[in-house]
């Protein structure tokens, strides 16, 4: 054998020295997954196809959601939630999220393929923002910021309110279908909850300096329902009203009549600030804001006046309607729910109101009945409330006829 060939051998002896060490290494590594991925709270029909950067990306969001309730839990208040009702969730209309101060999503419920068409496993180990409009990043930040949650956390605890709205991906188009990713909708979200910064219990075991605050944000996330049918039944504490794009009224429905006194005619051209209470414009403005930006929105308690003296608690779910291919917005169709009877109906809080009673000879120094023979309550819009309204298209379009958007609402611009 020559000292050529006695080279090559050793060369092609270490190759396969090399070769036999890395299928070592990656069958020891794909054990190390494949225990990993056993270790995870997930049934086995799930955790067996899940690849490498999933397994890490969900065991990382597990230990997190675990250092939560270790921190931040007694150990009795965890084996509680763990015998929650399933029925929870169906009771819910929306999905619940935890959010890292990063923006990772550390968790969120099952229902959201429900809403949103996308998996629980698909979110979770993500970040927010790779999932919501961009327009939409700085309420985000704000939201999880605790510089701007000092007074609230002084005065609450350890948690800070927060009422926010959203658009997220939705893979679920309005005839529910189902499309990929890329060619998905924005869906307008009312998101509630908490922003908790949370320290050690006393049930943790490691020393006080080796817990830093853990930050983060739950929130139950709420889908605005598209307005009902014209033809499905609906509260008769409920009236729906049309507005142009400044609020003022285009058209409402005969109910207003029994519950505020106004005859529909009576509101054509007016603005919807002439009529609510002074105290809440601030409220109806940010609505109004939220409503021109996103395309939906649904506004807190406010007052509105009845024509004779006094006012209603109203809560009011609002859509804007697109018409035509240039997405221009054309008027906004409210579904606006009495929450209240109408109180202090001796009391008048504008001449317009004042004027009314002495045109119906009546005194606004003493009680008026009340047009509500009945406690109202709010029914929230179902599913199959919210089917069929999306059936007509933007041409057949009249002044006097509500209709919905799609669900693609958000194309406006953000300058």
């Amino acid at each position: 054998m020559t000292a050529v060939e006695s080279k090559r051998t050793l060369s092609e002896r270490r190759k396969e020295r090399s070769r036999e060490a890395a299928r070592f290494r990656r069958s020891k590594e794909a054990e190390l997954f494949c225990q990993l991925a056993q270790q995870l709270p997930l049934p086995e029909s799930i955790s067996s196809h899940l690849d490498k950067a999933s397994i890490m990306r969900l065991a990382v969001s597990y230990l997190r959601t675990r250092k939560l309730f270790t921190i931040g839990y007694p150990s009795s208040q965890v084996a509680e939630s763990r015998q929650t009702n399933p029925l929870s969730l169906q009771s819910l209309e929306g999905f619940l999220l935890v959010i890292m101060a990063s923006g990772d999503i550390i968790y969120v419920t099952e229902n959201m393929s429900r809403f949103m068409g996308l998996s629980q496993m698909e979110l979770i180990g993500h970040n927010i923002y790779d999932f919501t409009h961009p327009c939409d990043h700085g309420d985000i930040q704000e939201s999880l910021s605790v510089r701007g949650a000092l007074y609230s956390l002084r005065r609450e605890g350890r948690k800070a309110k927060r009422d926010f709205f959203i658009r997220m991906k939705c893979t679920v188009t309005n005839k529910g279908r189902t499309v990929n990713l890329k060619s998905a909708s924005w869906k307008v979200l009312h998101c509630t909850g908490h922003l908790n910064v949370l320290t050690y219990s006393p049930a943790f075991p490691y020393p006080v300096e080796c817990v830093s605050p853990f930050v983060c944000m739950m929130l139950l996330c709420e889908p605005i329902p598209a307005p009902p049918n014209p033809d499905t039944p609906i509260s008769s504490h409920v009236f729906i009203s049309q507005h142009s794009m400044d609020m003022k009224f285009i058209s409402c429905d005969d109910r207003v009549i029994s519950l505020l006194g106004y005859h529909p005619q009576d509101l054509s051209r007016r603005s919807v600030y002439e009529l609510c209470h002074v105290l809440d414009i601030p409220i109806v403005a940010r609505s109004h804001r939220i409503l021109c930006m996103m395309g939906q929105v649904v506004s807190g308690p406010y007052r509105l006046l009845a024509k004779q003296g006094g006012y209603v608690w109203v809560e009011t779910q609002a859509t804007v309607l697109q018409g035509g291919r240039s997405h221009v917005p054309q008027l906004i169709i409210c579904l606006n729910a009495l929450v209240s009877n109408i109180e202090k109906c001796w009391m008048a809080f504008s001449m317009e109101q004042r004027e009314a009673a002495q045109k119906e000879g009546c005194q606004t120094d003493r009680p008026l009945p009340s047009t509500l023979k009945q406690e109202p309550t709010l029914h929230h819009q179902t599913a199959e409330a919210s089917q069929g309204f999306c059936q007509y298209e933007t041409s057949e379009f009249t002044p006097l006829r509500p209709m919905c958007p799609s669900t693609g609402l958000a194309p406006y611009s953000c300058t």
